[in-house]
């Protein structure tokens, strides 16, 4: 039992520090991409989920001529507009069914995955401070270039004996680092196993606001 505790703390001491820190969250980073993935593809019918995307996509165009419809011919956008509240409603209940099956994988792993994030955040997180120790320097310093809200969840600092490294030195914690491997890890996993899905009809929307808005009723108008 001792000898156990021994190896066990000697393990933390090793992957506590760079470059030993660095490779220790790359390789968490990969399994928890890998597990996450393997469940994505395994839970998730992504070809249908293509379809849908499409078909909302299709929908969300519909509406918007239509939006301009209601400008410029009242009395044909009012037969039109029937129509398409009564597709609407079912673009609605297959946006809900195919996002209740993206949450699958959530629902199986999210508590393992919290567990598992407690310890990690033990290991980089002195029980003295709220702030992590130094893992990883990128080539930038995210400290000048970043929001101030994301530079609060990826800072790092570690006052010793041996080296002090403040905040403005750029280092990142656990959590920035892990966040950046995990989009690398996280979009190349994706392609290989197939699961990755086009955002083309996503980031339109969200740069077009007439997705968002009410159609008015035909009698607001006539």
């Amino acid at each position: 039992m001792l000898a156990m505790i021994l190896a066990w703390s000697d393990f933390i001491t090793l992957v506590s520090r760079p470059p030993n820190s660095l490779w220790f969250i790359f390789f968490i980073c990969l399994l928890v991409s890998l597990v996450s993935t393997f469940l994505n593809k395994k839970l998730v019918d992504h070809n249908k989920a293509r379809r849908i995307q499409e078909v909302v996509a299709e929908h969300n165009a519909k509406k918007k001529a239509l939006l301009e419809l209601s400008k410029t011919n009242p009395k044909r956008y009012a037969k039109e507009y029937g129509k398409w509240q009564r597709r609407d409603a079912s673009v609605q209940k297959m946006q809900q069914s195919i996002q209740m099956e993206k949450l699958k994988p959530t629902c199986i792993t999210i508590i393992p995955f919290m567990a598992f994030f407690f310890v990690i955040r033990s290991i980089y997180t002195p029980s003295w401070s709220s702030i992590q120790l130094p893992v990883a320097r990128p080539p930038i310093n995210p400290m000048d270039d970043f929001p101030a809200f994301i530079v609060a969840m990826m800072r790092s600092q570690l006052f010793s004996a041996v080296g002090n490294l403040p905040v403005e030195a750029g280092f990142l914690g656990y959590t920035g680092w892990y966040m950046l491997c995990s989009f690398a890890l996280g979009t190349v996993l994706q392609k290989l196993l197939g699961v990755s899905q086009s955002t083309q009809g996503q980031a339109s929307s969200l740069f077009d606001s007439s997705s968002t808005i009410e159609l008015p009723k035909p009698s607001d108008l006539l």
